[in-house]
């Protein structure tokens, strides 16, 4: 999708009100008095989100760039056949059709996603010692960031989201070839990066139309 198409679809969502974005209109949030602290709140919420959002991205692609100077250095990439190897969350859906769905719905989703790349950093860390150190500054954000998105979803009004067990371990890293564990790794972070781009800029929309307080 072109940049001036997507700041277009921006700009629409922002001057459409707050319904456009999912969440409750002005009288519609949470059953108290303070609705414009609760705004404020909401919106340093969806700052702090922003921000740690981009310092995962920062440190992911730093991490990826790392891995491939030291494991990669020489190979064509990307490994296009591993792209539909259905090891990775599902990132199908485009920058406009992402946007056109509800803001509790994305926070969702976003959390799902944000649960199973904390399960692969896991393993990649286990797996390459050398990573490890930036691996597990990675998981700690992922996790951070999850209780972030725990706490907008709960905001909102809606039911609290359902907590489930510790996932499995994911089913990667397991090939008896050494350059196919390696290609996978490298999937799993530029995947990773990938998401973590949409995720800021989901934050950044959420930050600027002031999450759903009443404007």
């Amino acid at each position: 999708m072109r940049l001036g198409g997507l700041m277009l679809l921006l700009q629409a969502l922002l001057s459409s009100g707050l319904p456009a974005l999912g969440f409750p209109a002005a009288g519609q949030g949470p059953g108290f008095n303070g609705v414009a602290r609760w705004g404020r709140e909401m919106q340093a919420e969806f700052g702090s989100s922003l921000k740690l959002a981009r310092k995962l991205l920062v440190e992911t692609k730093i991490l990826t760039q790392q891995f491939v100077s030291e494991r990669l250095a020489g190979a064509k990439l990307p490994f296009p056949s591993l792209s539909k190897s259905g090891l990775l969350p599902p990132t199908s859906h485009t920058a406009q059709q992402w946007l056109a769905l509800p803001a509790l719905q994305r926070l969702r989703e976003m959390r799902g996603a944000l649960v199973a790349f904390q399960g692969y950093v896991e393993v990649l860390g286990r797996r390459d010692p050398g990573l490890a150190l930036g691996l597990e500054e990675i998981s700690l954000d992922l996790r951070d960031l999850t209780h972030h998105v725990d706490y907008q979803v709960c905001g909102s009004g809606q039911p609290a989201p359902r907590l489930p067990g510790p996932p499995a371990a994911p089913r990667i890293l397991q090939h008896p070839s050494e350059w196919s564990n390696l290609q996978e790794s490298y999937l799993v972070l530029r995947a990773m990066e990938t998401f973590l781009g949409r995720v800021v800029r989901d934050f950044t929309l959420l930050h600027m139309g002031r999450g759903w307080a009443p404007h």
